[in-house]
């Protein structure tokens, strides 16, 4: 679990070819060859359904399915990035975060059967080029090809004996996919909100400071955030796949709208990651956002808060005051915010200050975000039903 839940971080033998144009490739797709991609001087090319280098359409393709690697040898090697139905190398599947050599002529698939994407590496022409290339002897003299004895007795042989054997090919089998239904759009005066947490929750946190050495980051309340590729809205690539699974079915058997507690919503970048994400898992837009205190108004003296939990519970009941047709909701974050004591559970000016972990608020454990266990306790809160002793003994153990 703990190295399916890190963000991929490219090997450091990853570079640019030491000879770019000797080791200049293309890649196409095998319905299409006139969709061409060079390889050529980039330690790493990004392949997805979504702003990546290299652009798939296919139904099973992943928002960031797979990437190609270089070295400097001029190498090259795939890799799965924990995508949803898996990248297959000559009907091999990889295995998520382990690069894997793409032989030149060789065929990839994103996903299986009929309606998975194929990209051909270079070509068989190439490929024979490449073989030729290393039939030179120690002069540097061509090898002269002899006839063989079965091609001079046999006038087919010699017609196509230079043609090579038959190999049987292993095709990956076809999975039968459950087509995700579409949920329906949120109704227009809602009386349910989830507030949603992001690390800890969706993703797992980083902490350590050299985790993308090789990858552009932006920083969000301390943690480092991986914006691969050559576009901008590329975060949200490293989010757990069971914890988006979970907030859809929270939302299915709900109705409620997102709101977004997190420091993510302070950034344009990180939330077009997050409405990458939700597209990919058919998950609704976010609808709002609670208001930052730490942004003061010209004039107006900055907020003080006691703590991070604190200044968090202040936005999200703000949020409540100034949407007061809502009804029911449940708060999700990796953070307890819980009231430490009924004392100091109360702000004297706006009632309640911190979440009552009975109704309106569930924690994660930040190793492994948002699971079904814990998305059923919050749908009791959502819809304001209470929970068995088995529904909150399965979400906390």
């Amino acid at each position: 679990m703990a190295d399916a839940s890190k963000s991929f971080r490219p090997p450091k033998w990853c570079a640019a070819p030491r000879s770019p144009e000797r080791h200049r490739q293309k890649v196409h797709f095998r319905d299409r060859e006139d969709t061409l991609t060079e390889l050529f001087d980039k330690p790493m090319y990004t392949i997805g359904k979504l702003n990546a280098d290299i652009q798939l359409s296919g139904e099973l393709a992943s928002r960031m399915h797979a990437a190609v690697l270089q070295d400097v040898e001029g190498k090259r090697y795939l890799v799965d990035l924990k995508s949803t139905h898996g990248t297959f190398i000559e009907a091999k599947r990889l295995q998520p975060h382990l690069p894997a050599e793409w032989a030149l002529g060789s065929v990839a698939s994103f996903g299986s059967g009929p309606k998975a994407d194929v990209l051909v590496f270079g070509s068989q022409a190439s490929k024979r080029k490449e073989i030729d290339k290393d039939a030179v002897d120690l002069d540097g003299e061509p090898e002269v090809k002899r006839p063989r004895l079965e091609e001079a007795a046999d006038p087919m042989a010699a017609l196509y004996g230079d043609l090579p054997e038959a190999t049987l090919v292993e095709t990956a089998p076809k999975v039968e996919t459950a087509k995700v239904q579409a949920l329906p759009p949120p109704e227009k005066d809602p009386t349910k909100i989830l507030f949603l947490d992001v690390d800890g929750v969706l993703r797992p946190l980083h902490s350590r400071q050299d985790a993308f050495q090789n990858t552009r980051t932006i920083d969000i309340g301390g943690a480092k955030v991986a914006l691969l590729g050559n576009s901008e809205a590329k975060a949200g690539v490293d989010f757990w796949p069971s914890a988006m699974r979970a907030l859809r079915f929270i939302i299915q058997k709900t109705g409620a709208r997102i709101c977004l507690s997190s420091d993510w919503r302070k950034s344009e970048e990180l939330k077009d990651g997050i409405k990458g994400s939700f597209e990919e898992y058919d998950v609704p837009p976010l609808y709002s956002q609670t208001p930052d205190l730490d942004q003061a108004t010209p004039g107006v003296i900055k907020a003080l808060h006691s703590s991070f939990k604190e200044k968090r519970c202040k936005e999200i009941r703000k949020w409540l005051r100034q949407h007061p047709t809502v009804k029911n909701w449940c708060v999700v974050d990796d953070v307890d915010l819980s009231m430490p004591d009924k004392a100091s559970s109360v702000d004297r000016r706006a009632g309640p200050l911190y979440m009552d972990s009975s109704a309106e608020f569930v924690k994660t454990n930040p190793t492994i975000g948002l699971n079904m266990d814990i998305a059923k306790l919050a749908i009791c809160y959502i819809n304001g039903a209470e929970p068995s002793e088995e529904t909150i003994q399965a979400a906390y153990g």
